[in-house]
């Protein structure tokens, strides 16, 4: 009879304690997506992935990783609220273990960044030489990353020259230009044979300076040779403001005729958060790479207010109203130009029109207009970051 009533307390202490961890790793887990909510909405942009368990001497065990230290602190801080023992195995981005060069340096002309670490995953963006780079994780051959407009993708390993905090310093002390012409075949310094492609917005150091030509580093110490006229010095550029919206629209028809490319971000070719994000960057102004994260930077101009109230410069957005059944979804986003005209990557970069009067007039894009953004009105603000103030350049 005694045995039988040790029992029966043995299994109800193990009931109560189950039911007791259950709770636990409950509140752990609504905790954990408060925090990602509040630090990590949008897994494009920030890695926050975290599981729970408990040992078998009940310590709450937190996994995962995560690439904001800010999280994580938030996270550990609120679990030991919970008047448990914790185990700590959350990783934070980059590794201890990944060594000093967790950051790195755009080395070709254009390198395409992937969804997943090979070369069949979807193409999600690019990023163009002399972009500078934070290193979160590796695998085989391939690196995650994150772009200064925080983006993470996958890049494989002939695109990067990695670099120390301490280089990365060096490299921002050091003289460099910045490429303005869309596309050129760079040579040697004696000017004959082909050393890479490069295209608008590449960052170079320089080694030297002649009359017509400068001499210049690419990031893995290759040297190339540019007319000074295609270059200007990097501090100065970045230094400019947009004075007139018009420069926007100036430099937006350029592009014009340019093919379309999903995950394009450069003047070859460009799908349409990329058209937009280049415009703006070449006028120094960096902003969210796809259209969705864009839609949630700016001033709001909505629907009802109509065309008349867009500016020049305004980001102007398209996709599927919400609905009953449905949340509200961005697909779209070209600039306004003026005259009830937006420019935008369709198939390829194109002018259409609101007015039903007009040749280019697009009904499609009329009927799923979602409004606007106001962009130069919130620079400095997250997501629209001038490069001058950008802490990585």
């Amino acid at each position: 009879m005694k045995m039988r009533c040790t029992y029966y307390i043995l299994m109800s202490f193990i009931v109560f304690a189950c039911c007791d961890n259950k709770k636990v790793l409950q509140k752990a887990e609504q905790i954990s997506q408060e925090i990602g909510e509040e630090f990590a909405p949008d897994a494009r942009e920030a890695i926050y992935t975290t599981s729970f368990t408990m040992s078998s001497n009940g310590n709450l065990i937190v996994n995962g990783e995560t690439s904001l230290h800010e999280a994580k602190l938030a996270l550990i801080s609120s679990l030991e609220g919970l008047s448990v023992h914790l185990e700590d195995s959350l990783v934070l981005l980059p590794e201890k273990k990944m060594g000093e060069k967790v950051w790195g340096l755009i080395n070709l002309s254009v390198a395409n960044l992937r969804s997943q670490p090979k070369h069949s995953a979807e193409l999600v963006s690019q990023a163009i030489m002399g972009t500078p780079v934070k290193i979160l994780n590796t695998r085989n051959s391939w690196y995650q990353i994150q772009t200064p407009d925080r983006y993470i993708a996958w890049v494989d390993n002939a695109a990067l020259n990695l670099r120390s905090k301490d280089e990365m310093k060096d490299w921002r002390k050091a003289r460099r230009v910045i490429f303005l012409p869309h596309f050129k075949v760079a040579k040697d310094e004696k000017g004959r044979e082909a050393i890479t492609d490069i295209v608008g917005g590449s960052i170079l150091e320089v080694k030297s300076e002649g009359l017509k030509y400068w001499l210049l580093s690419l990031p893995d110490k290759r040297e190339i040779r540019l007319n000074k006229s295609d270059c200007i010095d990097f501090d100065i550029w970045k230094s400019k403001e947009i004075t007139d919206p018009s420069m926007l629209t100036q430099f937006a028809k350029e592009f014009m005729g340019r093919p379309y490319l999903w995950g394009g971000t450069s003047s070859k070719a460009v799908d349409c958060s990329g058209f937009v994000k280049s415009v703006y960057f070449m006028n120094g102004i960096i902003l969210a790479r796809d259209a969705s994260l864009q839609f949630l930077h700016g001033d709001t101009i909505s629907p009802e207010q109509g065309v008349k109230d867009l500016l020049e410069g305004d980001l102007v957005f398209f996709g599927r109203e919400a609905t009953e059944n449905k949340k509200q979804k961005v697909t779209h986003v070209g600039m306004y130009i003026e005259d009830g005209e937006f420019i935008h990557s369709s198939g390829r970069v194109r002018i259409n029109s609101f007015d039903p009067v007009a040749k280019n007039y697009s009904n499609y894009r009329t009927l799923t207009c979602l409004g606007g953004r106001r962009v130069l009105n919130r620079i400095g603000d997250e997501g629209i970051v001038k490069v001058s103030e950008h802490p990585w350049y």
